[in-house]
């Protein structure tokens, strides 16, 4: 008698079943590791990262300290560079009225002296007083006043006030505005 396998089909079913599941966790486990291996180095990335910002928000904090520390320093520094400005300004507008004070006393002769003098700091105007007994050596003085070295030496002069005391004498008032820091001036006499 013959033998007859009823399972060998089964068998042969089962093989190729088993041969797809093979296949099939061959996938599984390399989709498997894969996701495992993102899993991994996304949490490395972020306990890295984590670490990275704890570091900077320190030095972040130990950044802002110091500059908060420093800011009486900084405030102290602002001061005294304001004050060295505010210094050379005085000493530039006490420079400009004295070359225009030597430089209306040595312009106008020995005959021609200055009486008086007043300086409005705010404006930079210095107003001086003019005297002389000699009328023709006043009168070449209002020429000079008149003159274009006087007016490129100064932002604006004017002459007022003219008048005769009773020894003879002639005064005038000029109101002399002086150049600002900056502006060219030629306040020297040859």
């Amino acid at each position: 008698m013959s033998e007859i396998n009823f399972l060998q089909r089964r068998r042969a079913g089962l093989t190729k079943v088993e041969k797809q599941d093979f296949v099939y966790r061959r996938y599984a486990l390399i989709f498997f590791s894969v996701a495992f291996s993102l899993f991994v180095v996304s949490i490395g990335s972020h306990i890295f990262l984590t670490q990275r910002l704890k570091r900077l928000s320190v030095q972040h904090q130990s950044l802002t300290e110091q500059i908060a520390n420093d800011e009486p320093v900084e405030i102290s520094f602002l001061i005294f560079s304001q004050k060295l400005k505010s210094i050379r300004e005085i000493y530039e507008n006490r420079s400009n009225k004295q070359q225009a004070i030597d430089y209306f006393s040595n312009i106008f002769g020995e005959q021609v002296f200055l009486s008086g003098m007043n300086y409005g700091g705010e404006g930079n105007q210095l107003t001086l007083r003019l005297t002389s007994e000699d009328i023709f050596a006043f009168e070449n003085t209002l020429n000079v006043l008149d003159s274009t070295e006087v007016k490129n030496a100064f932002s604006s002069v004017t002459k007022s006030g003219l008048r005769r005391d009773e020894t003879g004498s002639y005064s005038l008032d000029l109101a002399v505005e002086l150049k600002k820091a900056g502006e060219q001036t030629n306040a020297n006499p040859q």
